[in-house]
């Protein structure tokens, strides 16, 4: 797993949100949040929050996914079962 480096900017940012946002993801070296809303809102380098892409709201989505597969021991939840017993 690759360490991320934020800026002091998005450091203090993430630090002065409100109890309501949740961290939700990385892309690159930019973090993204979730508002109470349901919105999804990256934290530019100079600390200032702006709307997500969609692009990037699709690969923190599918980020999320792998790293779900990866603790289930990589095994989706969509696999059909088979009987060993023939």
């Amino acid at each position: 797993m690759q360490t991320m480096k934020l800026t002091e900017q998005q450091s203090l940012r993430i630090a002065e949100l409100p109890e309501d946002f949740r961290v939700i993801g990385l892309d690159d070296s930019t973090p993204f949040v979730r508002n109470p809303t349901g919105q999804i809102l990256r934290i530019r380098r100079d600390g200032h929050l702006m709307a997500a892409t969609i692009a990037a709201k699709r690969r923190i989505a599918g980020r999320r996914a792998d790293e779900s597969e990866c603790l289930a021991g990589g095994v989706q939840a969509t696999t059909p079962y088979t009987s060993l017993s023939g």
